[in-house]
């Protein structure tokens, strides 16, 4: 199953560009703690379930054909995926953890649609079918 959540914002928030030097540790905190917030209330509002794993990717959306980088945006998709499964703080707790065992992040990419609105969207997909064993990786791990 997949799920799609929209994030309303036509660029990244300041501190969450990794070409973005000018701002401070405080400002880029608080532009992680939005994106966590939005994504944690998005994702109780869309009922997913908690799940095994699962597999996040973030696209952002774009107006125009302007040349941009998809590594650039990686500050984003840290910070959504800390509000999907981080195991504290702000999270919905949809999976343990964000580690690798339970959460696989996908490179960041732009994608081009001429006349819409630009904004990201963050992907969600249970992956939990996975052949691995997750019981004996939960049990080691005292989880």
């Amino acid at each position: 199953m997949t799920w799609v959540l929209t994030l309303p914002y036509p660029k990244p928030s300041p501190g969450l560009s990794l070409n973005d030097t000018k701002a401070n540790r405080w400002r880029r905190h608080e532009s992680v703690q939005t994106i966590r917030n939005m994504v944690v209330l998005k994702a109780r509002n869309a009922r997913i379930p908690v799940m095994q794993r699962m597999q996040i990717e973030l696209v952002w959306v774009v107006k125009d054909k302007r040349v941009r980088d998809p590594d650039n945006i990686t500050p984003v998709l840290k910070a959504a995926a800390d509000g999907l499964a981080s195991n504290r703080g702000i999270s919905a707790h949809l999976v343990p953890d964000d580690s690798p065992d339970y959460c696989t992040k996908l490179m960041p990419r732009i994608e081009y649609q001429p006349g819409s609105t630009p904004h990201f969207e963050v992907i969600i997909s249970d992956i939990s079918h996975r052949p691995d064993d997750i019981t004996g990786l939960i049990e080691s791990r005292n989880l």
